[in-house]
């Protein structure tokens, strides 16, 4: 049965309970407003049994109240946790779980939702460097370095712009809304520096750098593929490159 459902015809049998205690209660004070309160010793023995019955009754209607309002409770507090627990395995799904970054199925669908005909840059990254590290000193200390490049990657980027992990060494940053092909470089140029800077690690003093392929829609009507493969293809030419961090995406490229 569908969990609204289920909801709606608890809320309704919860509903009835308190209904039922209302009615109740109303009987038991009318029973009591309305006996004789003289009369004879029959009569007294009567109101003696009544005042029992009115007690034993209104105790139970309570009771069944106080049950119901804890299983509406306990109900809240299932769904609460169902939804929570929802909410973080799909947080999970677009989530890298090494760095907490958007992973690559965040980043294609944030690249989706761009409007074909909007301008936007993409910026494709691959870390120089980082096998070597990860071969020599192990995958701990690779992970820890990771993390360290994650969040400068996403301090060097524009609010609102998704920088995502794909996978291994490899990051991409989304800017939507961005045209000049100069404060896209400018970005890039921020990226390049602070993933270059020495990062500390169990004692050690690593170094990496990067890559970095600048894709822009300009007034184009790119799919998210062809802006994708536009940065991947700048970023082949920036690491062919010897001194060069990143590069712009130029026609020339596909010669």
């Amino acid at each position: 049965m569908d969990a609204g459902i289920r909801a709606l015809l608890f809320n309704r049998g919860l509903a009835l309970v308190v209904l039922a205690a209302l009615a109740g209660l109303y009987g038991i004070f009318a029973l009591d407003l309305f006996q004789d309160e003289g009369g004879t010793i029959a009569g007294r023995r009567m109101r003696i049994e009544l005042d029992e019955f009115l007690l034993y009754g209104s105790t139970l209607i309570l009771m069944l109240f106080g049950f119901g309002l804890n299983q509406h409770r306990g109900r809240l507090r299932e769904r609460t946790k169902r939804l929570r627990a929802e909410r973080d395995a799909r947080d999970l799904g677009f989530h890298d779980p090494l760095t907490g970054m958007p992973n690559r199925r965040a980043f294609d669908e944030a690249l989706g939702d761009l409007a074909p005909s909007g301008l936007h840059a993409v910026l494709m990254l691959d870390l120089n460097g980082f096998k070597a590290i990860n071969d020599t000193h192990g995958h701990a200390t690779g992970d820890a370095l990771l993390r360290v490049i994650a969040d400068r990657i996403a301090g060097a980027v524009r609010e609102g712009d998704t920088a995502a992990r794909l996978g291994g060494d490899e990051f991409a940053v989304i800017a939507p809304g961005l045209a000049d092909p100069e404060i896209a470089k400018a970005i890039a140029g921020r990226l390049a520096s602070s993933i270059a800077r020495p990062v500390f690690v169990d004692g050690r003093t690593l170094h990496v750098g990067t890559g970095i392929g600048i894709a822009l829609s300009r007034a184009e009507k790119l799919a998210p593929t062809e802006l994708t493969r536009r940065a991947d293809l700048a970023l082949y030419a920036a690491k062919r490159s010897e001194g060069v961090a990143f590069r712009l995406y130029e026609p020339q490229l596909e010669a």
